[in-house]
């Protein structure tokens, strides 16, 4: 039944993977050594591990329609992610007992709310996040010997397993905050992962996108994935669609980004850098996107015609994206 209501455009695919591969060398990427957000290059891995697995785990929603999470601080001023990021690298940087398991396993609501929320900038749903902070650090304590990096060590540097070999995937799917059927989190932190020189998987054919909602409003707009139907009724009224909905859309945005990558042999972890950044600053969700810096605007159905400039698809119960 599903099939007649979405699709993924291989003429789209081809258009998107011949502009990236020709400007790979222009488009942005993101430097995982940047040290307003991440740890130095030189620290302890169990500490970078560590601090991965809580920021992601964190890193999703953050922003509400009217309601955005952004602050300026000291040095400057942060929105969504790089707001959150960057408290989380001042709370490594002069706290770092914060990331232990056994510390995240009695972590409360309000000294979360210390350190990720600031100003008029809230985190929200905050019990939520704590929930999930205070099960992985009560599982990486009884289960991995509170040892972050015996995730990757018991994976064997696997991204999926085989037979009775865990991989990464399988490991990560124990905690609530990685349990994403379509594995945006877990992606994520690969991604970060193999980008610091912490993991270096035997299964790079593995690897997928992880895909969140800037890399949909993408797939959506340029018309990479053809909704019809139902479905595309209610994204189009901006609607919430069911969680049935949301897995099958993301899903498809997953399955057309890894054939652009495959084709065209682009790198997974360059593509969602380059995809992430163009989402935020370019085919903005609440904003007038900014259509003349956007390399595919030749192509894009939503440039041609506004009918298909649409938000993204409306699914904001979940903790996976």
């Amino acid at each position: 039944m599903y099939l007649e209501y979405i699709a993924i455009n291989q003429d789209i695919v081809d258009k998107i993977g011949e502009v990236i591969k020709n400007k790979f060398n222009e488009i942005p990427k993101l430097d995982l050594f940047d040290k307003r957000y991440y740890p130095p290059e030189r620290d302890n891995k169990e500490d970078v591990v560590r601090y991965f697995l809580v920021l992601v785990a964190l890193d999703h929603r953050l922003s509400r329609p009217g309601k955005p999470y952004e602050a300026c601080l000291e040095d400057g001023c942060y929105h969504g992610a790089d707001l959150l990021y960057r408290l989380g690298k001042k709370v490594y940087d002069y706290n770092r007992e914060f990331f232990d398991p056994r510390h995240l396993a009695s972590l409360t609501v309000d000294k979360f709310n210390k350190i990720f929320s600031i100003g008029r900038a809230r985190v929200p749903d905050p019990e939520v996040r704590v929930y999930l902070l205070k099960d992985l650090g009560i599982k990486i304590t009884k289960l991995f010997n509170g040892r972050a990096l015996e995730l990757i060590t018991k994976s064997s540097n696997l991204i999926r397993g085989v037979d009775t070999q865990p991989g990464l995937l399988d490991l990560l799917r124990i905690f609530r905050a990685y349990e994403d059927p379509v594995e945006k989190k877990s992606f994520l932190l690969i991604k970060f992962l193999i980008g610091r020189r912490i993991l270096n998987p035997k299964d790079p054919w593995s690897l997928e996108i992880p895909v969140d909602n800037h890399l949909t409003r993408i797939a959506l707009r340029t018309g990479l994935i053809n909704v019809k139907g139902r479905l595309w009724k209610y994204i189009k009224a901006f609607k919430p669609v069911t969680r049935d909905d949301d897995m099958l859309i993301r899903l498809f945005v997953r399955r057309a980004y890894k054939t652009i990558s495959v084709k065209y042999h682009i790198d997974i972890g360059v593509l969602d850098d380059f995809l992430w950044i163009m989402g935020r600053k370019i085919c903005l969700r609440d904003e007038e996107p900014q259509c003349d810096k956007c390399l595919f605007k030749k192509f894009c159905r939503a440039y041609r015609d506004r009918e298909y400039l649409v938000k993204e698809h409306n699914y904001y119960t979940t903790w996976y994206y």
